[in-house]
């Protein structure tokens, strides 16, 4: 068997290095990405700091190994058997431990999101301060761990997972998963559902996004509505499932001959033409929607928190109670749309085309309306304060009962608007166009000096 040199600094990425003998004791050189570790001996090695994502040490020998800070996002390490090694503050996001025994193994304040422990041994493990937000527990065996300072939001586990006396996963965010399950319109993105059983599950309007489903048996389960954008269902049983309204987009992976188009799903890309489609209260948020044509559409409800829709035809749109905290809207048009009691805090309208929308009741909080074209909207009871309005055209804009406050309305056209009971404490009017004909009356809140640039006193 060869012994290879670790100190004389080779790049080891994708190399495989079956058959080959791996010191011990030493100090690995980086590069380790994707190597091929499968089945090696790699017993009490020092790999302190190493960069081994999406290596492949499955069934190794790391008993004892120093691992402290290894970057192994991704890595395969099935059935690889980590007795008392050292992970302290290790990178395991998105990592298979599967079947791993991992007998005294050091965890601390390690990142073990969305990682699959499914069946490891876990016997004396030590997880405090880690985070194991959506990793796989099913069947795993964690009684006698303290789980106190343990991230365990959105894991899931199964009935035959073992606990701790007294500790209930539930309460600590985790979800329990099986056949029949209802976990409809809960988040269950990145999360780690590898070869999990949802047969008949009601999984309506779930967040699926980024998680990875692969192996897993959905046979006959309601997807109704759900955000599988990114999510990995290859090789996973879909006999019978509900797809009608789910969103998908390139890089969700399905069974090789299996079109989700035809199960009633759409697909989600820029520039696609969705004219009339009814997404009530999906989940879109983060997707790139840029310069789609959603004319017409139903989205009331609907969580677009982050999405990109810049540029998109969003014309005569319903979006009543949407989620657009932090969109980018920017040259949007949104002509007649309805966007009545949504939030649009944080969000990107500039060069927007709002002409006659309804965003009565919303919440643009921190706004970006520069340049935007707000003619003859209804902005009435809609809380404003902080937005930007510079540079926009306000002609006939109805703001009553509205709170403009700290509201940057430099300069602009304000020429016929519905200014009645408008709180416009600390806002900037500096050369704002009011003529005689704005409507409002002595329940608008000025400061002195306000009151003064725009009702000049007649001495």
């Amino acid at each position: 068997m060869n012994k290879i040199d670790f100190d004389s600094g080779i790049r080891l990425n994708n190399q495989h290095l079956k058959g080959q003998e791996v010191p011990t004791n030493q100090s690995l050189q980086p590069d380790l990405r994707k190597a091929d570790f499968k089945g090696e001996n790699l017993r009490g090695a020092n790999l302190h700091k190493q960069n081994l994502a999406k290596a492949n040490l499955s069934y190794a020998e790391l008993i004892e190994a120093d691992l402290r800070e290894v970057n192994l996002s991704g890595a395969n390490l099935n059935g690889a058997c980590l007795n008392l090694a050292n992970l302290t503050l290790a990178n395991l996001q998105r990592a298979d431990l599967s079947w791993a025994n991992m007998v005294g193994t050091e965890l601390t304040k390690a990142d073990l999101r969305g990682a699959n422990l499914k069946k490891a041994n876990l016997i004396g493990l030590i997880l405090d301060g880690a985070n194991l937000s959506g990793a796989n527990l099913s069947e795993a065996d964690l009684s006698g761990i303290d789980l106190t300072d343990v991230c365990i939001q959105k894991a899931i586990y199964t009935a035959n997972t073992k606990f701790s006396p007294g500790f209930n996963p539930k309460t600590a965010g985790a979800y329990l998963v099986g056949s029949h399950t209802v976990l409809s319109g809960v988040d269950l993105s990145e999360v780690a559902l590898v070869g999990a059983d949802l047969r008949f599950s009601e999984l309506k309007g779930t967040n699926l996004r980024n998680s990875d489903l692969s192996g897993s048996n959905l046979d006959n389960a309601n997807l109704t509505g759900a955000n599988l954008i990114g999510a990995d269902l290859s090789k996973t049983k879909l006999r019978g499932v509900t797809l009608q309204k789910a969103v998908y987009n390139h890089l969700t992976q399905f069974p090789e001959g299996f079109d989700p188009k035809s199960m009633g799903a759409y697909l989600i890309t820029p520039k696609i033409q969705l004219m009339g489609v009814n997404l009530g209260n999906i989940d879109l948020s983060e997707a790139d929607l840029s310069e789609v044509n959603l004319r017409g559409a139903n989205l009331v409800g609907a969580n677009l928190r982050n999405v990109d829709l810049s540029g998109a035809d969003l014309r005569q749109i319903q979006l009543e109670g949407a989620n657009l905290s932090g969109a980018d809207l920017s040259h949007a048009d949104l002509t007649r749309a309805n966007l009545s009691g949504a939030d649009l805090s944080g969000a990107d309208l500039r060069h927007c085309d709002l002409t006659r929308s309804n965003l009565s009741n919303t919440d643009c909080q921190g706004a970006d309306l520069r340049c935007a074209d707000l003619t003859r909207a209804c902005l009435s009871s809609a809380r404003l304060d902080g937005a930007d309005f510079r540079g926009g055209d306000l002609t006939k804009v109805d703001f009553r009962g509205s709170s403009l406050v700290g509201a940057d309305l430099h300069s602009v056209n304000l020429k016929r608007a519905n200014l009645v009971d408008v709180d416009l404490t600390g806002a900037d009017l500096q050369n704002a166009t009011l003529p005689t004909g704005s409507f409002w009356d002595e329940e608008m809140v000025f400061s002195s000096a306000q009151r003064e640039k725009i009702m000049p006193s007649s001495s």
